[in-house]
């Protein structure tokens, strides 16, 4: 078996510097890409995260070791005429050109063919805001942008005490690398689309990603039930998609649980012991009983909990299929087995014979050849390439899909779509925006499919529906039929239901021998751990990044519960692996099967935090209140009513405007401050001065102020607002459909403001017609009888 390279002859070129930019670099380099990076040893991000020492005795940063293996490094300077030349010839020659002017590429700017230049080659762009509407231009970045985008203000929504409880962002590097993981999305779409006239130039904003992300949020306000901002009230619980979560406090730590189901409720009883107060049907009987009295069933579970020991329950829950996790440490993951059994980490080779481990990608990989995408080889740090820096020669012509047009770059590829609950859904839903055909198989004998309002419908746009009972044989028949016409399988069923319906990878390749076939589960298909009961909400527990989010409490407010992060994530990776897979069959014809782990989805999102448990070193700092590569930073209380306003000062620029819009020339003459380390060890002293300024001020004020000085700043906002933000409405990025669902197709903008398809949800068996009929070619008689067996339904 040889190495699987999906991506093997992919030039890339990768200009500018920044968390996002190089994070989406180093994903398409792990698929197989060359990816060409010119920089310069003086950069910022290479003296940002913990460093240590190499085996040749050199230092390193080990958050740029882990954003940057895997490519190769040329000491170019934009600004040197010979260096200049060479970087619009490499412009020209590459395939794609990955560009972020606002982080250290502004440089490149007039060496890049302009955007109607026939000689210019795919691009994507990576941006605060955008590169059109209001506020294009706008300083920014992805630290301020999770605030303008509305996901840190629902982060921290429902509270009981806004002032007490204000807006909370992500952990670790997760807002600038889900810019990354939304850009290598959209690189993949770029390199499939060829079929246009003019390549594709793709306008990645990070405002745009995480108003993309607000699922939740987006549901609520289409099914009315949101209100206005964000302190709680009467009834409104934590929930994911319809499900309750609960926090309880055991002896020796803290576990999350969510027994939504009745059958669930009831085995989870059973464990409890059968305690008197679950007999009252008022209190418990049923899912929404359980939902008025969410908060009293905490406390009274939480007696029983308060004696058990963690790990304990964790164990017992899961045996008897009731989903239920600790809320893990850094330190817990390196040591985790299930992570350890399928080779997540890959081992940094450091000074004194130990290794730092970083996290690789979230999903397993090999193509019907029995190709392997390597998973836990080691890593090499960064070196920049003698010489002046040039792409390998070409081996081979660029494949190309069928059928694709212009933006829609997946047209003529069939999905069928077994997934349910998010990130399934979301991966299908954004497939569909670039032109896929998708068929959700669902069943009129499955409830949850009869609730077609609130997540529902935010993310099963772009589908046809059709019903099946896969229990039967006859329903079997039909899915097989229905695959040997199609390019993907998606599902997301336990490790189980698929295969003893005769339905896994093996049984539908033996139809479609070029299958793509993507199970994306819990904890993976493989591995000791592969039968948990999961749910997103609860792998974030899990994972490690409720543990680095605000402060463990029974009502869940401010703790990275909610908005849903795990399953929009995971959606990203699945999609990402899907297109890489559909290059690797139009260049080889072979298909592949994806095993991917929402788990590793998450904790390969957090790499600062592993790397330094990794290291046997505390985790001091988690990125939810600053931007862990800026300083000053932070989130700050303006006058208006629940008005906060986050702000960074990532370099020296910024720093010199921020000083001059506060009126401090004092914070100027300071010579401690003179450096971004002496700002790093000032930076509460910083914040005290940056929070009185902000107190007296309109946050709308505010933000112009500091904006016109050039300081990134944006204030919190939730959905509300944002759907009726001029800027974002400019941009295309929500859209009202007939049936007045608000949703969004694609979190990038491409040339002329295209933001991809977006039809309203599917009817539940509204396209059995089209699907048994004209697809399977069975004749209504046919159709009736098989209604009658019971296969369609």
């Amino acid at each position: 078996m040889a190495s699987l390279s999906p991506l093997s002859g992919v030039r890339v070129l990768e200009l500018g510097a920044g968390v996002a930019l190089a994070f989406a670099g180093r994903l398409l380099a792990d698929l197989g890409a060359e990816v060409l990076r010119p920089g310069s040893p003086e950069e910022p991000l290479r003296r940002d995260g913990p460093m240590a020492r190499l085996p040749d005795g050199g230092d390193t940063s080990l958050l740029f070791a882990y954003l940057n293996h895997g490519k190769r490094h040329c000491a170019l300077d934009p600004e040197r005429p010979e260096d200049a030349v060479r970087i619009a010839d490499l412009a020209r020659a590459a395939d794609l050109v990955l560009w972020a002017p606002e982080e250290g590429g502004a440089g490149f700017a007039l060496l890049l063919p302009d955007r109607d230049d026939p000689a210019r080659r795919p691009t994507v762009v990576l941006t605060a805001q955008g590169l059109t509407g209001p506020r294009a231009g706008a300083p920014g970045n992805a630290f301020t942008a999770q605030h303008g985008g509305g996901f840190a203000y629902h982060q921290s929504c429902p509270v009981t005490d806004p002032e007490a409880t204000p807006p909370i962002g992500c952990a670790d590097r997760e807002a600038p690398m889900l810019l990354g993981l939304i850009g290598a999305n959209a690189a993949l779409a770029a390199l499939l689309d060829r079929a246009g006239p003019a390549a594709p130039y793709l306008d990645v904003s990070a405002e745009d990603v995480f108003a993309w992300m607000l699922v939740d949020a987006l549901a609520e306000l289409h099914d009315g039930v949101l209100p206005p901002g964000r302190r709680r009230v009467k009834g409104r619980e934590i929930t994911i998609a319809g499900g309750l979560v609960w926090l309880l406090r055991c002896s020796d730590g803290l576990i999350l649980v969510s027994p939504r189901e009745d059958h669930q409720w009831a085995r989870w009883i059973a464990l409890v012991g059968e305690p008197d107060w679950a007999k009252d049907p008022l209190l418990c009987g049923g899912r929404a009983a359980r939902a008025a009295n969410a908060r009293r069933l905490g406390q009274l579970m939480t007696e029983w909990s308060g004696h058990q020991k963690a790990r304990e329950v964790f164990k017992r829950a899961q045996a008897a299929r009731v989903p239920c996790f600790p809320i893990s440490t850094a330190a817990d993951l390196i040591t985790n087995r299930q992570l350890a059994a399928r080779s997540f980490f890959r081992p940094l080779a450091l000074a004194d014979g130990v290794a730092a481990p970083m996290p690789g990608l979230p999903f397993a990989m090999h193509d019907s050849a029995g190709d392997i995408l390597p998973r836990g080889t080691p890593v090499t740090a960064p070196a920049a390439e003698p010489g002046v820096g040039a792409f390998a020669p070409r081996t081979m012509p660029a494949p190309t899909l069928q059928g694709g047009h212009p933006g829609l770059p997946l047209a003529g590829v069939r999905v069928v779509d077994f997934s349910w609950v998010v990130a399934g859904p979301m991966a299908t839903k954004m497939l569909g925006a670039l032109g896929a055909e998708i068929i959700k198989i669902e069943s009129t004998r499955r409830p949850e499919f009869a609730h077609r309002s609130g997540w529902f419908a935010v993310v099963n746009n772009n589908k046809r529906s059709c019903t099946v009972d896969i229990t039967t044989p006859e329903g079997q028949g039909l899915i097989r039929d229905l695959v040997a016409t199609s390019d993907v399988v998606v599902e997301n069923f336990s490790s189980r239901v698929l295969r003893k319906n005769n339905l896994a990878y093996e049984d539908l390749a033996a139809v479609r021998p070029d299958l793509v076939y993507v199970s994306a589960s819990g904890l993976g298909r493989e591995g000791p751990e592969r039968d948990l009961l999961a749910y997103g909400s609860l792998l974030q527990a899990y994972s490690g990044r409720v543990g680095l989010i605000g402060r463990a409490n029974a009502a869940l407010e401010g703790m990275g519960i909610m908005p849903a992060w795990t399953d929009p994530a995971t959606s990203l990776w699945e999609s990402m692996a899907i297109m890489a897979a559909l290059r690797h069959r139009a260049a080889t014809g072979r298909g592949a099967h994806i095993d991917l782990s929402m788990l590793e989805a998450t904790v390969t999102l957090l790499p600062e935090a592993v790397l330094l448990a990794g290291l046997g070193r505390p985790v001091p700092r988690n990125g939810s209140v600053e931007d862990l590569g800026a300083a000053p930073s932070g989130l700050f209380r303006c006058a208006g009513e629940d008005d906060w306003l986050a702000l960074a000062a990532p370099r020296d620029a910024a720093w010199v405007g921020l000083c001059r819009a506060l009126e401090r020339a004092d914070w100027l003459d300071e010579a401690a401050l003179q450096t971004a380390a002496g700002r790093l060890a000032a930076q509460e002293r910083l914040r005290h001065g940056i929070a009185a300024w902000c107190a007296i001020r309109d946050g709308k004020a505010a933000e112009a102020t500091l904006h016109a000085h050039g300081v990134p700043a944006a204030r919190s906002r939730g959905i509300y607002e944002l759907v009726r933000d001029p800027h974002l409405t400019e941009r295309g990025l929500f859209r009202q459909l007939p049936d007045g669902q608000w949703s969004i197709a694609l979190p990038w903008l491409g040339l002329g403001g295209d933001r991809g398809a977006l039809a309203p949800r599917p009817g539940l068996g509204a396209d059995n017609d089209y699907v048994f009929g004209d697809l399977l070619r069975l004749s209504p008689a046919r159709q009736v009888a098989l209604a009658e067996a019971g296969a369609i339904r």
